[in-house]
């Protein structure tokens, strides 16, 4: 057996294995020669995590990683192929870091994560707050790049769909494909399907003196420093002005 084959076995029953354990329907799965045209030898998988780490990762961050994902990672700690890392390894997937301007958005929410870096070009994050019903989880979106000119955008209403199609496509970055549709802008369908983030009544009642629009350039620091409070209060008050609850300034 030749070392590209045997790395084709090994990459075709991980993935077997994880969409037996996902629920994936066996039509998403990629034929052997997609995996094959997956380059990346050995180093694409990589040991386990232990369900001590992963959830140890929810309980850190609060959040909880959508089935198909905990899956993948139970069978190796990330993607690795040649063209960068598809899926990060448990320890690096962590706050997503902005590369595009989104309007209207002045604090990034807590449930954006960057998932994986394939290209270049972007990096793909998941929001983890809600589930894209009725026939999804938590969706996949890409960050965009102010550089490129690629605005943000969610590319797969789930971690299965999206992964499953990128393992048919060969491991190419799919979405950056001229006739690619997305399903919308991560951040409006983040105001659209999430409430505003709840605030105690100590910062409820500062809300008021909050006047200028989110869209002004207020930042957490000069909002913490004209109101005479902590930068993490003042990003608690931009994260529920900015989600559109702007009448409740009015109280």
């Amino acid at each position: 057996m030749s070392p590209i084959t045997a790395t084709t076995d090994r990459l075709e029953e991980a993935v077997g294995s994880w969409a037996r354990t996902s629920g994936v329907p066996s039509s998403w799965l990629p034929t052997p020669q997609a995996l094959a045209a997956i380059r990346g030898g050995t180093s694409a998988l990589r040991p386990p995590v232990s369900l001590a780490r992963l959830d140890d990762w929810e309980d850190r961050h609060g959040f909880a990683l959508p089935r198909g994902l905990r899956a993948w990672l139970r069978l190796s700690d990330g993607f690795y192929p040649e063209s960068g890392p598809a899926i990060h390894p448990i320890g690096a997937i962590g706050p997503m870091v902005p590369f595009a301007r989104v309007p209207g958005l002045i604090v990034q929410p807590e449930s954006w994560f960057e998932l994986g870096n394939p290209n270049e070009a972007e990096t793909i994050c998941i929001d983890l707050a809600y589930r894209w019903l009725p026939c999804g989880d938590a969706p996949i979106f890409a960050s965009g790049d102010d550089l490129t000119g690629l605005p943000p955008r969610i590319i797969a209403p789930s971690f299965e769909a999206w992964f499953a199609r990128l393992l048919r496509e060969g491991g190419r970055a799919y979405w950056l494909d001229p006739g690619f549709v997305g399903l919308g802008d991560p951040w409006a369908e983040h105001r659209r399907r999430c409430p505003a983030p709840p605030l105690p009544d100590r910062l409820r009642r500062l809300l008021p003196r909050v006047s200028l629009p989110v869209d002004s350039g207020l930042d957490d620091f000069a909002l913490a420093t004209t109101l005479g409070i902590s930068r993490f209060d003042a990003e608690a008050l931009l994260r529920h002005l900015q989600h559109g609850s702007l009448d409740d300034a009015a109280l």
